[in-house]
């Protein structure tokens, strides 16, 4: 199974040591480069800087140029997708593309120093992008001289926090990136630790399964192949299967799924996360979803969204491009129902005019016709990004297709 993980932390704090060792300790660095850091390590002797994994094996991913530099790969019982991020405006750009949807979350504390603002505001993202699996990574042990005291206050520290977002049942693991304690080997330094380490906390965490909910098809694009209309698309949720009646949102054109492609040949059926080609019979335009006849797609005009601004102001009445799926849509800013901290989700007004830079709020969006799903129910078509002249501004996520 593979699971994507995002790990964040407070600047510091130890989070791309901490990749660089799930990168050593899975031994998934790229052929050649485990030798050349093992060498490095002998001439080092003592202490080595495990975030020089994570420098070494982007640049080699910026090599390649065919990969994605923010997705790494490690392994435990399960395939981990990492998606790494420097600050919370990245953190939510990357959260919001379609190759890295979340769904566990790694929180980075140090030992040395607790709860500081980027773990705040990172525990707010984390629960307001709908990332309800955390595991909390308290780090630099090895500063603390491994004492359980210091585990145990920071730890208490950022579950009080998780706790008040409305985390619950947060596992909590003392670990040292830079020496290996915990994070793949149990450590002989923390006795009085009798809990699992953190790659078995990960292999544990069992992510919602999608392919039981109704069946949602995004409309990438449209070829024709032998004189063949395929539609190209990606499952989101639920089974995509061959003879399945289909009505397309919001143009209203209904289907029949003939054959469904998945290089190099022909399959009966396609899942949640499954990109495939299908013969509708028809053209589909990028940006419809799809759904079966008796749990169709229901395009709105009007939603209510949870956003985080990313740069500049917002004010009723502004107008923003909307993207959703694969849709792109114009947008306007009918009301400001609360104005949120996004450091500590508490409500700081009501019916506001405007909010600021980094502040979140929930809104009510009047739209052209398009198709957005609770991000409660389904994840993938809940999450939607701002954007005005080009740039992306601001992130959110669906709480109501209704408002």
């Amino acid at each position: 199974m593979n699971v994507n993980v995002v790990i964040v932390g407070h600047i510091d704090h130890g989070k791309s040591t901490l990749i660089g060792r799930l990168l050593y300790d899975s031994e998934t660095l790229p052929e050649g480069r485990m030798a050349e850091v093992q060498k490095l390590i002998e001439e080092y002797k003592k202490r080595f800087e495990f975030a020089y994994f994570l420098d070494s094996y982007e640049e080699e991913l910026k090599e390649e140029r065919t990969i994605d530099t923010t997705r790494i790969l490690f392994k435990g019982k399960n395939y981990y997708t990492v998606v790494d991020v420097p600050g919370h405006r990245q953190f939510i750009k990357n959260m919001l593309s379609g190759a890295s949807h979340a769904q566990v979350g790694i929180l980075v504390v140090s030992a040395p120093n607790g709860v500081e603002e980027q773990t705040k505001r990172h525990s707010f993202l984390l629960h307001m992008l709908g990332i309800r699996q955390i595991v909390v990574a308290v780090n630099k042990m090895d500063l603390m001289d491994y004492a359980e005291d210091a585990f145990k206050k920071v730890s208490r520290d950022t579950l009080q926090l998780l706790s008040s977002l409305g985390y619950r049942d947060v596992r909590s693991v003392p670990v040292s990136a830079l020496e290996g304690d915990n994070v793949y080997k149990r450590s002989q330094k923390m006795e009085w630790y009798q809990g699992p380490t953190l790659i078995e906390v990960l292999d544990e965490i069992q992510p919602e399964e999608v392919t039981e909910k109704h069946l949602r098809f995004v409309v990438q694009d449209n070829y024709t192949v032998d004189s063949q209309k395929v539609v190209v698309g990606r499952v989101e949720s639920g089974r995509l299967r061959r003879g399945d009646r289909m009505v397309f949102q919001p143009s209203g054109v209904t289907a029949t799924i003939g054959s469904i492609m998945v290089f190099p040949g022909e399959v009966n059926e396609a899942g949640a996360g499954d990109a495939v080609g299908v013969l509708a019979g028809a053209e589909l335009p990028r940006g419809n979803v799809g759904g079966h006849l008796d749990s169709p797609p229901i395009p709105t005009d009007v939603f209510l969204g949870e956003v985080v601004l990313l740069e500049g102001s917002l004010k009723q009445g502004d107008e923003y491009e909307i993207k959703c799926g694969t849709r792109r849509t114009k947008g306007t800013v009918k009301q400001i129902r609360e104005r949120i901290s996004s450091e500590t989700g508490e409500v700081l007004g009501h019916n506001v005019d405007a909010i600021g830079e980094n502040e979140a709020a929930t809104i009510v969006f009047a739209t052209e016709p398009l198709v957005v799903e609770k991000f409660s129910e389904i994840p993938e078509l809940g999450r939607f990004v701002l954007v005005r002249s080009g740039k992306n501004v601001g992130a959110g996520v669906v709480l109501d297709t209704h408002a």
